[in-house]
């Protein structure tokens, strides 16, 4: 038998109504929806990146490619300060994208 935790959240009234129509429309309930969301979002982002460890990111020199959906601002500081292996690599893997993209549009 799996043990539960009650916890609490907070979030805007209107919202949570919301929320608490979408739920029945679904005829699901909220703690089935929150429920889904942790346990989705564990899925998603229990192992972290399995390529760099924690104290990597206290080196200054050190550069992890920033997640693809980062702002323009993010991705223009991160290429200024990597080599031109770096860049050939992430040129390569924007390209090999931008093929695989084109067969779905």
């Amino acid at each position: 038998m799996l043990s539960e935790k009650l916890v609490n959240f907070r979030t805007e009234e209107e919202q949570y109504n919301e929320l608490k129509l979408l739920a029945l429309k679904e005829r699901t309930t909220v703690k089935a929806l929150l429920g889904r969301l942790v346990s989705d979002y564990l899925k998603e982002h229990k192992d972290g990146n399995p390529q760099f460890k924690l104290d990597q990111f206290k080196d200054p020199n050190f550069m992890a490619c920033p997640a693809f959906y980062r702002d323009l601002n993010t991705w223009d500081k991160y290429l200024k300060k990597a080599d031109n292996n770096e860049l050939q690599k992430v040129k390569s893997q924007i390209l090999g994208i931008e093929k695989k993209t084109l067969k779905y549009l």
